[in-house]
């Protein structure tokens, strides 16, 4: 009994062992050195500022000089929606909706080859603290905007390793 769930144990793991994953970010993937090839156009607002600077960061991590291949255009749209309602018709609680369109064109013939959307929803609390309010919404769009900057840069890896 032993031996066979031995030998079932080692020919699982022979089995499993060659499914065919790859890690999306390793170094033997040729979309790396397409990311850094692609240049952000400028966002607009301090959230597009934050955003095209995370942005930069994950795409070109050393921060090489390269040839740029690829335009990456980013409108955001943000919207605040009030959900909590107190008796006196005052809020308590915000849901923060933060909306990217992107789409990725090359540079040699203004061709687009990526286009998609994202959604972020945040919510924070309202507090009689106006400060207090101000950080809680300041983090929201923190945590929104990471979001969007995670999906894009996975969303162009895909991208790039399917091409």
């Amino acid at each position: 009994m032993k031996k066979i769930k031995f030998f079932l144990i080692i020919f699982s793991l022979f089995f499993f062992s060659n499914c065919g994953f790859e890690p999306l970010y390793s170094s033997h993937n040729k979309n790396n050195e397409e990311l850094l090839h692609i240049s952000i156009k400028n966002i607009k607002d301090r959230s597009g500022q934050i955003l095209k600077n995370d942005l930069s960061k994950k795409l070109n991590p050393q921060n090489k000089k390269t040839i740029t291949k690829y335009y990456l255009f980013v409108d955001l749209n943000e919207s605040i929606e009030e959900i909590g309602i107190r008796k006196d018709m005052s809020a308590t609680r915000a849901n923060l909706r933060i909306n990217a369109e992107y789409r990725l064109q090359t540079v040699k013939d203004g061709e687009i080859i990526l286009k998609s959307s994202i959604e972020a929803l945040s919510s924070y609390d309202i507090v009689e603290s106006i400060y207090a309010t101000i950080i809680a919404e300041k983090d929201a769009r923190n945590k929104g905007l990471k979001i969007i900057n995670d999906s894009i840069i996975n969303e162009l890896a895909i991208y790039f390793i399917n091409k």
